[in-house]
């Protein structure tokens, strides 16, 4: 099935409306998944990262029960999968550094694809392995060019903070996960939805002929 057209500025202002309408949570949030992740050395980051990104998705989608910043560690659920995957990530990104300017191209290139087997891993429930090879089964067919572009620059933002100041990493990751849950729910957002199943009604029997009028 072919694939959504996706409109990177739509989808950037998108996530910024969502951020802007839900600021407290979401920073408050990034605060305790980036203090966490840095206590433990990120191995608690991919996680935590599956946490803000059930957090975003519950804001977007308008759940009755609002999330709490706590909420961010209901990404444990996803713990060992999410491992996985960045540990994936960062031998790639390891291997492709010893490649002179093209290595760190490709660097960027992979986190992009990290980013969408992120999204695949906790909204699709799929496994780290799995999640990947949708993204590189999607990537063969031309299809995809365009949200990797849009995951690479959703990262950059995402990086901005540390660039121009620490502390406004708290701000940019948010903006950057609710960029990409938007950019995910236009391209997949009905893959997942609970089809309810077909009931068949039996045609109600005539009455019997001595009942009839």
């Amino acid at each position: 099935m072919a694939l959504k057209k996706l409109d990177i500025g739509t989808e950037l202002g998108r996530g910024w409306n969502l951020f802007k309408e839900n600021m407290g949570v979401l920073i408050v949030a990034s605060l305790i998944a980036t203090l966490v992740s840095a206590v433990t050395c990120g191995i608690l980051g991919g996680a935590l990262t599956a946490g803000m990104f059930l957090i975003v998705q519950r804001l977007m989608r308008k759940d009755p029960i609002a999330p709490q910043a706590g909420d961010v560690f209901k990404g444990f659920d996803f713990f060992v999968q999410a491992l996985i995957l960045v540990v994936l990530a960062i031998v790639a990104a390891c291997l492709l550094a010893v490649i002179p300017v093209v290595g760190q191209l490709a660097g960027l290139a992979v986190g992009a694809v990290m980013m969408w087997a992120m999204l695949f891993l906790v909204y699709q429930k799929l496994s780290a392995i799995d999640a990947v090879k949708k993204v590189f089964e999607y990537t063969k067919t031309g299809e995809f060019t365009m949200p990797l572009i849009f995951a690479l620059i959703a990262n950059v933002i995402s990086g901005l903070g540390a660039i121009a100041c620490v502390v406004g990493v708290f701000f940019t990751i948010p903006i950057a996960y609710c960029m990409l849950a938007c950019g995910y729910e236009t391209l997949f957002g009905g893959e997942a939805e609970a089809i309810s199943p077909e009931v068949n009604v039996a045609p109600p029997s005539e009455p019997p002929a001595d009942l009839r009028l």
